[in-house]
């Protein structure tokens, strides 16, 4: 799997929804960690632009320390935002991943 960075610097990007746990098994609820041990989450993303009209959203994977709290409708920022292709199970897919998730920075009138 080979990611790909994403330059995000033309693009805004706004919290389609609440950041949910990335879970390994369903039956224990285990969470799934990166490989520094920390709890993977998702969060579903607005960008602008973007043309896609049937799929708008896309959901983007990132780690945390704790269970985060961002309310939908923030404008954040996904600090090294990358795309990569997925296949599993005869399904297949873009997959998104970012190191972090970050207030947008809001840009003077």
């Amino acid at each position: 799997m080979r990611n790909i960075p994403v330059d995000i610097s033309a693009m805004a990007f706004t919290v389609a929804g609440e950041a949910e746990p990335k879970i390994v098994d369903r039956a224990t609820g285990e969470v799934k960690k990166d490989i520094e041990g920390r709890d993977l989450y998702t969060i579903p993303l607005l960008p602008k632009p973007n043309d896609d009209r049937r799929n708008p959203v896309i959901v983007v994977t990132f780690p945390s320390a704790g269970f985060p709290k961002i309310p939908e409708g923030s404008q954040i920022r996904p600090v090294g935002l990358t795309a990569f292709y997925w296949q599993m199970n005869g399904r297949s897919g873009m997959g998104f991943r970012c190191e972090a998730i970050r207030p947008a920075e809001v840009k003077p009138a």
